[in-house]
């Protein structure tokens, strides 16, 4: 921590936090003290745990904290009163709270989180010191509600008057940079075979930026600015951004098995894909303006239509080609109309409905199992010390309790809190020296409020410096909070030496509980951590594989890609894992793949029909058993599967017939916007659709299974022919954008 203090180098943005943190603490100290509160320290230190640089992301946490406070609150009123004469009863109901309000917490990844994990650790907080006198439950009640209210109304009204630092601007800018690290990995993958560590890179950058919009969007509702209201398209926008990842990685994908081939590249395609990538890398181009894209889109169909979908490897490479650049216009056009709308307040409705699922906060990832263990934790850390108190009668067990309630809490989003929490520890020893520097060397010495801020400022305004930093906010929240707290500053001077090293004593031992706890229950190395959320993707992959009904579309490939936003900040503490996350991506390939087989399947029957549902029942199996056996391979049956199923889709059918329009016919893919309404074809012969469909979704599965080589047809094929009815089709919404 030392290293990363002395390298962390404050500018100015960092300076002017400090300094606006800390005035809005004095502020609220002062008025707390003009008002007599019962402890003014309260509202000093709310200023400090709610600080943030962004005035979005501290008016979220303010909004929240008010409310989970409040029903704290009321819990302990409830429940004190009623149990008193009965400490261990009690001490579990209160233990039993924490623990149900944590886990209710650890479900939930927006900012209403918050809200739970505070009506936990408030309960205590309020309750326990009241159970030597329970009839003062109530005033304490209203009081800690009058306090933290107080704090965060100091805190948000000087976070948004002086000089405020809105929340739009900053996450305008990250949206701007995550489009460049689309372009930049859009002209790499169409350069094909290229260096992979680069792209690896590209790709985890991308994915960090997803990650980051979505960190910065979830409070965007909160403050005004000129992306206010814009939640819905925002969260529409990181899920076109997200299926860029697995589109762009399919791209590169088949131009590379193309160049594999003996024919290689043909010319027509190459200058196709030249012509794509130049507009992709156009940053302004008028979104709105459809000409263009509809040339491209046209342009793809019409190569399709030089190639058959026969047995020639080599031509089936080139239409699934086809349907990747349709695919990929369209979920890229879609981020430009997505974020030119949001900028000019007018975001096309069909676009934002084609990206936002209704349910879509159940594409962010749930360990269920992970959120019980965290409120067990909680449970069994706060029931110990309340065990230990009843039994010893330890004036401070209140201190001692309600700190391990905290403790178990605050840090339950990492992997292995336990470091975490040692480092609380040790920080809170710290601050006791500074307590005792201040509490009997210089406030004994001053009077009056000037003098206090004066004294005060050097110490906090450093200190503040270090909030803003992941790296050092571990080490300056408790400084800063708990030597405020241990001083217990009031309108009159009262020093009690063996009080203060009392209160210090409950605070580190509640927290070494929860360590203690923590490290027996609920920590789990990075490793581990990262095998959690792969099974969890192979879960998805083996029910995806297995049933007809599962989430929707969008639902399940966002998760996926989310999971890969949550293994991306493990990887430096694991990085035996690497592979696995270059991995994950031809998954995400895979449930698209599985979702258009398991529509397919639905329209087909005879052999191709038992031969799928061997396929899907092989690959739900695969991903059950790896589940367990972490590396293992897919069994050779199932590549044989998939051969035998291309060679039966690609056989027996009448000769003679148009073979053009395979990607215009294609459901699910992007178009011209000017071109979804036009009227279909009033006849299609289903079965060739179907076919013709289960054609394209094999030769991307064969690419996600073997990367190397190409199957072998035998001899005497007939190719497959498309109706003529079909040439003048188009292509509809986007495959990925919608259930």
């Amino acid at each position: 921590m030392l290293k990363n203090i002395l390298a962390s180098r404050p500018g100015l943005d960092d300076w002017l936090f400090s300094a606006k943190t800390f005035v809005a603490g004095m502020l609220a100290l002062f008025i707390a003290l003009a008002f007599d509160l019962d402890r003014p320290v309260w509202a000093m230190a709310t200023v400090y745990i709610i600080a943030n640089p962004l005035t979005g992301v501290l008016a979220s946490k303010a909004v929240y904290r008010v409310v989970g406070t409040i029903i704290g609150a009321v819990f302990a009123v409830a429940l004190v009163p009623n149990l008193v004469d009965a400490p261990v009863l009690l001490s579990l109901m209160m233990a039993g709270w924490v623990g149900l309000c944590l886990y209710l917490s650890r479900l939930d990844r927006t900012p209403r989180s918050y809200l739970f994990m505070l009506a936990g650790y408030t309960a205590a907080i309020i309750g326990f010191p009241c159970v030597t006198d329970p009839g003062t439950v109530f005033d304490v009640a209203v009081a800690r509600v009058q306090e933290i209210s107080l704090g965060i109304i100091c805190a948000t009204l000087v976070s948004h008057v002086v000089f405020p630092r809105h929340l739009g601007p900053v996450l305008a800018a990250r949206i701007d940079r995550a489009l460049q690290d689309v372009r930049d990995l859009a002209g790499l993958s169409f350069a094909g075979d290229h260096d992979d560590e680069k792209l690896h890179e590209d790709r985890i950058k991308l994915i960090a930026d997803i990650g980051e919009i979505h960190g910065l969007a979830v409070h965007v509702g909160y403050e005004r600015s000129s992306l206010n209201g814009m939640t819905r398209p925002l969260q529409a926008l990181q899920n076109a951004m997200a299926a860029l990842l697995p589109s762009l990685y399919s791209l590169h994908d088949r131009i590379n098995a193309l160049a594999a081939t003996g024919p290689g590249i043909p010319q027509n395609v190459a200058v196709l894909l030249r012509s794509i990538d130049t507009w992709i890398q156009d940053g302004n181009a008028d979104p709105f303006d459809r000409t263009r894209i509809n040339r491209l889109h046209n342009d793809i169909s019409e190569l399709a239509r030089h190639y058959e979908v026969n047995r020639n490897w080599h031509d089936l490479l080139v239409i699934n080609l086809c349907v990747r650049l349709h695919r990929l216009i369209g979920f890229y056009d879609d981020c430009q109309l997505l974020w030119a709308g949001i900028r000019e307040g007018r975001v096309p409705q069909t676009v934002v409905d084609r990206w936002r699922d209704p349910g879509d906060k159940a594409s962010l990832h749930v360990d269920y199992g992970l959120a019980l263990r965290s409120g067990l934790t909680a449970t069994l850390a706060t029931l110990a010390v309340c065990l230990i108190w009843v039994e010893t009668g330890w004036p401070n067990g209140s201190s001692a309790a309600m700190m391990a309630a905290v403790g178990t809490s605050i840090l339950s989003f990492l992997d292995d809190p336990v470091p975490a929490q040692k480092g609380f520890i040790t920080y809170t020893l710290f601050s006791v020296v500074v307590t005792l520097f201040y509490g009997y060397a210089v406030l004994p010495a001053i009077d009056g409020f000037p003098l206090l801020v004066a004294v005060f400022a050097p110490y906090l305004l450093l200190i503040g410096l270090l909030i803003p930093s992941p790296k050092t906010f571990i080490f300056a929240l408790p400084m800063a909070v708990n030597t405020v707290m241990l001083l217990n500053i009031s309108t009159r001077y009262s020093g009690n030496f063996a009080s203060s090293i009392d209160g210090a004593v409950a605070m580190v031992s509640g927290f070494a509980v929860a360590a203690i706890v923590t490290a027996m229950m609920r920590s789990m190395t990075p490793d581990h951590s990262i095998r959690r959320l792969l099974q969890a993707n192979w879960r998805d992959l083996a029910n995806l594989a297995r049933f007809d009904r599962v989430a929707p579309r969008m639902t399940v490939l966002r998760r996926l890609l989310d999971r890969q936003g949550l293994i991306l900040p493990k990887l430096a503490l694991a990085p035996n894992h690497r592979g696995q996350l270059m991995r994950a991506m031809p998954e995400v390939s895979i449930a698209a793949n599985l979702f258009d087989l398991r529509r397919v399947r639905k329209g087909v029957n005879g052999d191709i029909a038992d031969l799928l549902d061997r396929f899907l029942g092989g690959m739900a199996n695969h991903f059950d058993l790896r589940t367990h056996d972490f590396d293992r391979k897919p069994d050779a049956e199932l590549l044989t599967l998939l051969d035998e199923i291309l060679m039966q889709a690609t056989a027996d059918q009448p000769q003679g017939q148009d073979v053009s329009c395979l990607a215009d016919g294609l459901v699910g893919l992007v178009a011209s916007r000017d071109m979804r309404n036009a009227a279909k074809p009033a006849q299609m012969d289903m079965d060739h659709n179907f076919k013709r469909r289960l054609v394209v979704s094999l030769v991307a599965m064969r690419r996600v299974l073997a990367r190397n080589g190409e199957p072998d047809f035998g001899h005497g094929f007939q190719r497959i022919t498309l109706p003529l009815s079909c040439a003048n089709d188009i292509v509809p919404a986007s495959l990925e954008g919608r259930a």
